[in-house]
C-alpha cells in the first residue's frame, strides 16, 4: 500500500532536522566559554561557533540573546557630520543636538516619518516635544493607529484628558492620559497594586508574547493589590481588561525612543543643513537609480540645487558647497571607477586645479584617464567647466566627432596626452635635455561641430549617470504634470480597461509604411517614472503623427485597453493628443489658495497680494480659508484679482506655506 509507506515514512521523517541556518543578527552572550552551557557546532560557510539549541529555546536554556542590526541612517548621520564639518568647519555632536530645535519640530518627513500616512498626522499633531515623537512612533502601528485621533485632539486640548484613576496621571501624563508603552503598564501595575519589578516584568512579557494564561493568572493578583490600596474594583477591572487589549499592540518605550532620536538627528541635519544631509543620503544611495531619482525629486521639493559633476569640485562621492548646492560625486558616474577618482583627486591636490582638458590629460596617467573613463566624464557633464561658448569650445558634442585622423577628439586628446607625457619623460632623461621639447607638441584644435539638442544631452547624460542631472525636459511642465495627468507611465498597469491622462516627452519616434502603402508609427514616451510605447495606425497614425516628434512634451487621453484579440497584453488606445505647453490653456480655470486662519497675517496677505500683482492673468484666483479648532471652512472667488496660473506661481505660493489647488 503505497499510501500506508508514504504515512510510515513520513514518521519517521517528521521532527528531523533537515538543515541549519544562521541568524542574521542574533548574538549569544554567555559569562563564560559558551561550550560549558550549550552543545555548539560550525555553520556552513562561517567560522562562527553557533549554538546547537533552536532560536526558540536559547533563552529558556539560559542562554542571552541580543540582536545587532546595521543601520544606514547612523552612516547617512556619520557621513552628514563629516560633511557639516569640511564645508562649514563646524563639528557637530549628533549625541549633543537640543532637542528642543523648533526648525527640526517643523520638519516631520523623515526617516520613521516619511511616509504619507505618518506625514499627515503629524501636520495634525504638530509635535513640541521630544515625548511626541516617541508616542508617535509607538502608535503608528496597526492596532494603536486608532488612538493617534484621540492623541492629536487631546495635545491641542480638543478633548478632555481623562485618567481612570487620579493615581495614573503621574505615567500617563506625557501622552494625554493614553496607554502607549510597556513601561507605563509596568510602572502602574506596581504604584496600583504593589507588583514587585520582577513580577511587573513578567507582566509586560506577557502582554508582549500575547501569553493569555499568564495574564489570567495575574489577573487576581493585580486586582487584590489594588483593592489594598483603595483603588474600586469595578475601575480596575476596567484598567485589566484595556490593558489586556492592549497587550495585542503593547509597544516598548526604550525601543520607539532609540527610533525617535534617530528620526530627530536626521530631521535637525535635514533642517539646518539640508544640501549637507541630502548629499549624505544620495550618497549611500547612489547605486540605487529609482532611490537617487527620489531623492532628486526630494532636492527640488527643499530647494536645494544638485549640480552635475565637475572635474575641478566634484569628489569621489556627493558632496555639498558653502553656497548651498550638492555637486555630483564623480564615482557615482557610470563606467568611472574608485581608482581613477582616487588618482584624479590626488593629482588635484598636489597641483591644483585642472585648467583644461588638455592639462587633464598631461597630468594623468593613460591607466586613469583611458577613453572609456573620459567618455563618461565628458557625458556627464564634468568637463563643461572648461566649455568656451563664445570660441564655440568644449560643449559634448565635440568630444565624440571625427577630428583629424581620429574617430573622436576623446582619441586625439588622449594621444596628445600620450605624446606630451613621453616627450617630457625623454627629455628628463636626456643628459642635456629639457622639458621645452614636450612644449613643441600642438594642442589639437576641437572639431566644428552643432552642440546637441538639450534632448539628446540629457538622454546621453543619463547613459552614466541613470538619471537626467542639467534639468529634465517635463521640468517646464510641472503645474501640468502636477494638476492635469491621472497617473504617471509607471502607473499603468493598475489602470487596465481605465480612461487615463497622461504626458510624457517623445523619446523616441519610428514612422513606417505597411506593404497596403498606409502609414503607422511606433513611439516611446517617458514621464519622470516610467516609459509608455505606443503605436498608431491607419486614421490614429495620419490624425495625431504629427505630435509624436522626438522632444515633443505631449498630453494624451485615452483608454488602457487590451490588444485587440489578447486578454494579457494592454496597450493605450489614444483618442486626444495636444502639446503640453497647450494642455493648460485649455483645462485650467482657477487658483484655489488654502490657508489655515491660524496662519493668516498681515505679512502673509502682504505677500500673496504681491504674487498677484507680478502674475496678472486671466484665470480667477479663489481662496478656502480653514479653521480646524471650529472645523469650519469659508470659500471666496475675487472678483477684482485675476492671475496667470503658471508653474512659477504655483511653487511662489507654495513657497509661502500655502496650499493650492489648481482646478
Amino acid at each position: 500500500d503505497q499510501i500506508g509507506d508514504m504515512i510510515q515514512t513520513a514518521r519517521k521523517l517528521e521532527g528531523s532536522v533537515r538543515n541549519t541556518g544562521i541568524h542574521a543578527c542574533g548574538v549569544i552572550i554567555t559569562p563564560d566559554d559558551i561550550t560549558k552551557y550549550v552543545p555548539v557546532t560550525v555553520a556552513k560557510d562561517s567560522e562562527l561557533l553557533v549554538s546547537q539549541f533552536d532560536n526558540s529555546v536559547a533563552e529558556s536554556a539560559g542562554l542571552l540573546k541580543m540582536d545587532f542590526l546595521g543601520l544606514r541612517t547612523l552612516t547617512i548621520i556619520d557621513d552628514a557630520v563629516k560633511i557639516i564639518e569640511l564645508v562649514h568647519g563646524v563639528k557637530i555632536d549628533p549625541d549633543a543636538i537640543p532637542l528642543d530645535d523648533p526648525k527640526t519640530y517643523e520638519l516631520v518627513a523623515i526617516f520613521q516619518y516619511e511616509s504619507a500616512g505618518m506625514q499627515k498626522y503629524m501636520k495634525d499633531l504638530k509635535p513640541t516635544t521630544f515625548d511626541d515623537l516617541i508616542a508617535m512612533n509607538a502608535l503608528y502601528r496597526p492596532g494603536p493607529l486608532a488612538y493617534i485621533p484621540d492623541f492629536i485632539a487631546r495635545k491641542h486640548g480638543r478633548q478632555v484628558i481623562h485618567y481612570d484613576l487620579p493615581a495614573m496621571e503621574e505615567y500617563l501624563k506625557d501622552t494625554y492620559g493614553i496607554t502607549v508603552y510597556q513601561e507605563q503598564v509596568m510602572l502602574l501595575s506596581q504604584k496600583l497594586a504593589n507588583f514587585t519589578k520582577g513580577e511587573a516584568d513578567v507582566l509586560r512579557k506577557a502582554m508582549g508574547k500575547k501569553q493569555k494564561a499568564v495574564l489570567d493568572k495575574m489577573y487576581p493578583k493585580f486586582l487584590e493589590g489594588a483593592e489594598k490600596n483603595g483603588h474600586p474594583k469595578e475601575i480596575c477591572d476596567k484598567v485589566w481588561k484595556d490593558w489586556e487589549a492592549f497587550a495585542s499592540y503593547a509597544f516598548n518605550k526604550s525601543h520607539s525612543t532609540c527610533y525617535a532620536l534617530l528620526g530627530f538627528q536626521t530631521a535637525y541635519l535635514k533642517a539646518n543643513y539640508p544640501s549637507e544631509f541630502m548629499a549624505a543620503v544620495l550618497s549611500n544611495n547612489k547605486s540605487d537609480i529609482t532611490g537617487i531619482t527620489k531623492l532628486l525629486q526630494e532636492c527640488n521639493r527643499m530647494n536645494v540645487p544638485v549640480l552635475g559633476p565637475d572635474i575641478n569640485e566634484s569628489v569621489s562621492d556627493f558632496t555639498s558647497n558653502k553656497a548651498g548646492q550638492i555637486r555630483f560625486g564623480m564615482s557615482a558616474l557610470k563606467g568611472v571607477g574608485e581608482g581613477p577618482v582616487e588618482d584624479i583627486l590626488k593629482e588635484r591636490d598636489k597641483r591644483g586645479p585642472f585648467k583644461s582638458i588638455y592639462d587633464f590629460v598631461k597630468r594623468l596617467d593613460t591607466k586613469s584617464a583611458n577613453k572609456k573613463v573620459l567618455e563618461s566624464l565628458v557625458l556627464g557633464g564634468a568637463f563643461d567647466c572648461f566649455e568656451d561658448k563664445e570660441k564655440g569650445m568644449g560643449h559634448r558634442a565635440q568630444f565624440f566627432a571625427p577630428s583629424g585622423k581620429y574617430d573622436s577628439f576623446i582619441e586625439q586628446v588622449l594621444h596628445f596626452g600620450t605624446a606630451w607625457q613621453e616627450r617630457q619623460a625623454s627629455a628628463a632623461m636626456s643628459l642635456f635635455g629639457n622639458d621645452s621639447s614636450a612644449m613643441d607638441i600642438a594642442e589639437p584644435e576641437p572639431p566644428k561641430c552643432n552642440p546637441w539638442s538639450l534632448i539628446e544631452k540629457l538622454e546621453r547624460e543619463k547613459e552614466v549617470t541613470g538619471i537626467y542631472i542639467s534639468g529634465h525636459p517635463l521640468d517646464d511642465y510641472r503645474l501640468e504634470m502636477e494638476n492635469f495627468i491621472t497617473c504617471t507611465m509607471e502607473d499603468l498597469e493598475e489602470r487596465k480597461g481605465q480612461p487615463v491622462k497622461v504626458a510624457g516627452i517623445v523619446v523616441k519616434s519610428i514612422h513606417k509604411v505597411s506593404q497596403k502603402g498606409t502609414g503607422y508609427g511606433t513611439f516611446v514616451l517617458q514621464d519622470y517614472h516610467g516609459t509608455l510605447e505606443l503605436s498608431l495606425f491607419s486614421d490614429d497614425y495620419m490624425k495625431f503623427k504629427g505630435f509624436f516628434e522626438q522632444g515633443n512634451c505631449v498630453f494624451i487621453t485615452g483608454n488602457y485597453e487590451a490588444r485587440w484579440g489578447r486578454d494579457d497584453e494592454f496597450s493605450l488606445k489614444v483618442k486626444e493628443v495636444t502639446l503640453l505647453e497647450n494642455a493648460g490653456k485649455n483645462i485650467v480655470k482657477s487658483l484655489t489658495l488654502k490657508i489655515n486662519v491660524a496662519d493668516l497675517t498681515p505679512t502673509l496677505i502682504d505677500q500673496l497680494e504681491a504674487l498677484c500683482k507680478e502674475h496678472k492673468g486671466q484665470q480667477q484666483l479663489k481662496m478656502t480659508l480653514l479653521d480646524y479648532d471650529n472645523k469650519t471652512s469659508l470659500s471666496f472667488t475675487s472678483k477684482a484679482k485675476k492671475v496667470n496660473v503658471s508653474n512659477d506661481l504655483v511653487a511662489a505660493v507654495k513657497g509661502l506655506g500655502v496650499e493650492c489647488a489648481v482646478g
